[in-house]
Formats: C-alpha cells, structure tokens, sequence
C-alpha cells in the first residue's frame, strides 16, 4: 500500500529527528537520563536555570548545577498530571499512590496481632445523584427504555412527551454508544438541577458526615442506661474515609465512599484505635443509610423559580469490606481506577481539562453532540446569574459545574500523598548516595539549595522525541513486568 507523500514526509522527518538525537553518544546518554527521571512523562516541563548548594554554616559553595550543560539547554521533569487521557506514565503513578493510599486505610481496620479485637468496620458506599430526566440506558442488551406514561401520538401510536417527542426508545444500545447518558427529551430534562448538584455536591458530602455522627447517636445502644449524644458520640467513635468522584454517562457525578470506622483515645487523638465490640457493620451501614436519606443542600433560585433542595438519589449501595490483604488490594484496585479519569471519559465531547484562557465555547474541544451542547449551555447561563455567582461556574464548564475534588479523604484515614512523595524523594536520595561516596558524607542537614528555574516549554521540542521517548518508555514497562513475573534475573 503507497503513503500519501505527506505522511511520507512526515515519517521522513521524524526518522531524522530519531536519528540526530542519537547521533551523539554523550547527548544521547544524558538526554536519555532526563526521560527516564521524568518517569518517561509524554509532555515534560521543560526548565531552564541553575541550582547551587550552599553549606549554611560556612557559606561554602558545595556543589552547582545549570541546565546548560543539558540537551537543548533544558531539564526535563514530570507534568505530573494524574489524567490517563492526558499523561498516561504520569496518571500510572499518580494511581499506584492512590492505591496506597485507599489500601493503606484497609489495612488499619485490621485487628492487632496481639489483640482479640474485631478490628475496626468497613464498608464501601455509592452515592448516587438523583433523576434529572428520563435518559437513554444500555441494559445488557435489553430494551433502552419503554415508555408507560404520557398522552398518544395520534399519527404514530407512541406516547410523547409535551414538546412532542417519544417518552420510550425501543433501541438496544451498547455501553459505548454516544447515546448512552442522552436525555429523551433535552426540554424536559432538568439541566439546570443537574449542573447545581453537581456544583453542590461537595458541601452535600459534608453534611452528610455530620449526619452520620447524628445516626450514630441515634442508632447506638445506650451506655449506663443513658442514650447517647451527638458530642459522646464524637468521643466514642470516628469516621474515617476516602471518597473517589466518577462522572457518570449523563453527565452528574456519584461518590465511591470507602468509611471505616475507628474508636478515639482521648488522650492522643491522632492514635489508631479499633471502634468498640457494639459499633459494628451494621452501625455503620444504618447510619450511612440514614444520613443519605436525610442530608441535603438548598440550591439557589434561577429562573424565578422556588428554591429545590440537592439529595442524594434512592440507589444508595453499602456493601461490607473484610479487612483483609486480599478484599483491601481489590477494593483499593477498584477506586484507584477512578482516580485517573476525567469527564471525558465518560461525557464524550468535553476537554478533560479546562480550556486555556477566555474560551466559552471551548473551540479546542471535539466535536460536542447535542445533549453534552446543551449542558454547556445551561453552565454557561447559570454562571451570568446573580444569584449563582459565587459559585464560579464559567470556570467549570468543561466539569458540567462539578468544582471538587476528584480524590479526597479524611485526615486520619491513612497515609497522604505527600508522605509518599517523600519517600519515594527519600529513596532516590539514598541510591545517589551510594553512586557517589562524597555525597554520602556530607551533611544534609546544614545543606541549602538555591534555585533559579523558570519554564521553557511544556512537552519534547519535536515529534522525534515524544517518539523516542514513548518507545522507551514501552521498553521500561516491559522489563519492569518481565522482572515482577520472574523472566529475568
């Protein structure tokens, strides 16, 4: 089969590229060392400047680095992006400390080994968003959606909708249908209700917390022969949990809740401590199921209409977790694969990030269908209100309104990222230190570096590059599972 010249060109031209950077064997080398610290990162910051390490308590110059004496002048370092569609080597990482993470608070829910304690409960939650419109569904190869109400089409039999559309869809859509998530009826569907709970479900989230501690109160046995309250409640027990954001088909987003619960030690808060033999599954669950029901958030007025209030839907799952190595490394495994995805993942249309500068039409973003167009529009008209303001909704249009975070826990629940981003800091130190003896003698501690950095560019200065760079990165991924299967010494 002939290549069209231009793509002949092209092939021709990124060969070349490939073929002077390997050129020089030193440069080569050095450039390659900058890929492989970058974690292999397909669009790196590129950086120019200097280092120097100064001795604080004698003003001696110890040691000085510029980026100069790299490639191009520039040192490469990891965007560090946790979105798989954006940066997939950099979204690896950013998933594999989230599952240390969610992991690592399994693991605290174990009991100790010299302890006849049940350890402390822990369940796994889905918090759905409520109905906002009949939408079109993929059911496992079952009819979309049958429509049981509505008046008759007198032409065709079919019962629609007021503004003259059909309330069923007789289709058997796949899961990878673009229809999947698209309302029956864009006039009936309530965008604007679904743009506000997605902008609000961060605050329903906090009082739903605050809810629990109510229905734990409310549900716990009473101690002494007295009932217990909300404050004596707060002395007792703690909540623990890491919740992960996943954008569902229709655009509204639903909550992965991994709680635990824990007992408190009054005299050193921050001790793990198993939730007493009467707080059990069963507590949690109830109250879970309680505060859901009961949790809402007053949305703003728009279109001089009374104000609705934002809950949680009906399809609320708590399921109980064993704390064990097995359940912890699948249920981690199971949030960690939310953790990198954006909502375009599931919205097909959007930009998984914002667009650069004043773009409100979002001119660099695929080809939007007609459903995901008018959910821009109702963020678009949401934002020019008053009364939705301080929302700041023109900054999320490419989110739907969704303005949290997309992995979020409480602070005891486990580990942080940043502690292992220190450790992983703490291990590559050591290994330097024993390539280079001279290093390991000098004292750290009195150590200062000053930076001079500013950013030259993001991503490879040619194709070439990006090229060689992901072939490599491939090569490093394969050795690495070969060596995990035991393929090689």
């Amino acid at each position: 089969m002939w290549m069209r010249s231009d793509q002949m060109l092209r092939t021709q031209t990124v060969l070349g590229q490939i073929l002077a950077r390997v050129a020089d064997d030193d440069q080569y080398r050095r450039w390659m060392g900058q890929v492989d610290r970058a974690g292999y990162c397909v669009r790196p910051v590129q950086l120019a400047g200097s280092a120097t390490t100064v001795n604080a308590a004698t003003g001696e110059v110890e040691a000085s680095y510029s980026s100069s004496a790299e490639p191009g002048g520039v040192l490469l370092v990891a965007c560090k992006d946790r979105r798989e569609s954006v940066c997939p080597p950099c979204a690896a990482r950013y998933r594999s400390d989230a599952w240390h993470v969610f992991a690592g608070g399994v693991s605290r829910a174990l009991p100790a080994p010299d302890s006849d304690a049940a350890g402390s409960p822990l369940v796994l939650a889905t918090f759905t968003a409520p109905s906002f419109g009949r939408v079109h569904a993929a059911r496992d190869g079952g009819v979309c959606r049958a429509a049981r109400t509505g008046r008759r089409d007198g032409g065709r039999g079919t019962r629609v909708c007021e503004h003259g559309r059909p309330l069923g869809c007789p289709a058997r859509h796949t899961p990878g249908d673009g229809m999947v998530g698209a309302p029956l009826c864009t006039d009936c569907a309530d965008l604007a209700g679904l743009v506000l709970w997605n902008a609000h479900v961060g605050e329903l989230w906090r009082r739903t917390v605050i809810y629990v501690y109510r229905a734990l109160a409310a549900l716990a046995p009473a101690l002494g022969g007295r009932p217990v309250g909300v404050r004596q409640i707060r002395d007792l027990l703690r909540l623990s949990y890491v919740k992960v954001t996943e954008f569902q088909k229709r655009g509204v987003v639903h909550l992965h809740v991994l709680a635990r619960l824990d007992g408190v030690n009054p005299d050193d808060p921050d001790a793990l401590v198993p939730a007493p033999a009467w707080a059990g599954v069963e507590l949690l669950t109830a109250a879970l199921k309680q505060a859901g029901a009961r949790a809402s958030v007053p949305l703003p007025v728009v279109d001089s209409r009374t104000a609705a209030m934002a809950r949680w839907g009906n399809q609320l799952d708590v399921r109980p977790v064993r704390a064990s190595a097995v359940d912890g490394a699948r249920v981690a495994g199971y949030l960690a694969k939310y953790a990198t995805k954006t909502v375009s993942d599931s919205v097909s249309g959007l930009p998984a990030s914002r667009p650069r500068g004043d773009d409100p039409d979002m001119a660099g973003a695929r080809a939007i269908p007609a459903h995901v167009a008018a959910l821009t529009d109702a963020v678009r008209r949401l934002a020019r209100l008053a009364t939705c303001r301080t929302l700041r909704l023109a900054r999320h249009i490419h989110t739907l309104g969704f303005r949290g975070h997309v992995t979020s826990k409480s602070r005891r629940y486990s580990t942080t990222f940043a502690a292992l981003r220190e450790e992983r800091r703490a291990w590559r130190q050591a290994r330097a230190r024993e390539r280079d003896p001279w290093a390991h003698e000098r004292d750290d501690a009195q150590c200062v570096v000053v930076g001079d950095w500013r950013i030259a560019g993001i991503g490879y200065r040619t194709l070439g590059d990006r090229v060689l760079a992901e072939v490599l990165g491939r090569e490093h991924r394969q050795a690495r599972e070969a060596q995990r299967l035991g393929l090689t010494a």
